[in-house]
């Protein structure tokens, strides 16, 4: 007679996901078949935890989403669900709403749960009561991995390590340091050798075309701008996924767009949208320096204001 199969659930927040949850998720899937895993999201709730945070900016749903699909990318018997949890009593009320909504979600997609997979203790009673099934603790103790989401919240740098892959990128903080002359170069270069981490140059050198003595542009246009600013994001991409907390960078988008306004004597909505969808966190501008200041005096001054902006 064959065995009934064996369907697990596991809910979180995932705000942000982080390696004590990529246990519990790793752990339960080697004791079902399938497993189904539920992204809860409330909006005010949300906020107020972003707010009491130390994170950069908020995670979004679709954020934290797209950490739990990259991450369980290979599993193809792990199913992940966004639970919407507006207007239902905060925790620990609303059991019997709650779980009235999980029942609707599970029902749709015809499944009923044998195992729920938990870390914490005070939530067995619940989940036995409402979903009559099993209830399996992993790591309750943080005995495997010492962390929780609110001690990321609270410092996601100094628990990097903590922080899932997926995740990092979000979590990586920009830093450009923006000169005509590339006067920043070596600098922005050197930091990265402190942090221990990368350097994005920008895309200048691809697209402008120079004369036969190498040195001054002969054209620039509309078009070489755009290239140039999605380039330019390409490599910022591609460098948060291997950056070390930190990035530095010699273009923004905001000093494009405003080159491309004084050149062309208009806004370029590509380059806006490039401006929203990177957000710097500190840009530091070389004519902010007087140019008669030693090399070791501008080094000084700008390393200050990136472990300011890092503390």
């Amino acid at each position: 007679m064959k065995t009934k199969c064996k369907i697990g659930v596991i809910f979180g927040k995932f705000y942000p996901l982080h390696c004590g949850h990529i246990y519990l998720i790793e752990k339960a899937i080697t004791q079902v078949e399938v497993l189904h895993v539920f992204l809860g999201c409330e909006q005010l709730r949300d906020l107020k935890l972003f707010e009491a945070s130390h994170m950069p900016r908020q995670p979004q749903v679709s954020d934290r989403f797209y950490w739990l699909k990259r991450t369980f990318q290979n599993h193809q018997n792990i199913y992940i669900h966004v639970l919407n949890e507006e207007g239902i009593a905060y925790y620990p009320n609303g059991w019997k709403d709650w779980s009235d909504r999980v029942k609707a979600i599970l029902a749709k997609h015809q499944v009923k749960p044998t195992v729920i997979f938990t870390s914490e203790q005070q939530d067995v009673v619940e989940y036995e009561r409402f979903f009559h099934c099993t209830v399996k603790l992993i790591d309750v103790n943080r005995d495997f991995i010492n962390i929780s989401a609110t001690q990321i919240r609270d410092n996601p740098y100094k628990n990097w390590q903590y922080l899932a892959k997926a995740a990092r990128p979000f979590f990586v903080t920009k830093i450009a340091l923006v000169s005509k002359q590339n006067q920043f170069d070596v600098i922005a270069q050197q930091l990265a050798n402190i942090f221990n981490t990368v350097y994005v140059n920008n895309g200048y050198s691809n697209y402008f075309h120079y004369d036969h003595y190498g040195k001054i542009p002969i054209s620039v246009t509309a078009d070489d701008y755009i290239r140039i600013a999605k380039l330019q994001a390409q490599r910022i991409d591609e460098a948060a996924l291997n950056a070390n907390r930190v990035l530095f960078t010699a273009l923004d988008f905001v000093t494009l767009q405003q080159s491309f306004q004084n050149m062309f004597h208009k806004e370029d909505q590509t380059l806006n949208e490039l401006i929203n969808k990177y957000p710097f966190d500190l840009v530091i501008n070389y004519h902010d320096f007087n140019s008669k200041h030693s090399q070791l005096s501008i080094f000084e001054a700008v390393l200050e204001q990136v472990r300011n902006q890092l503390n």
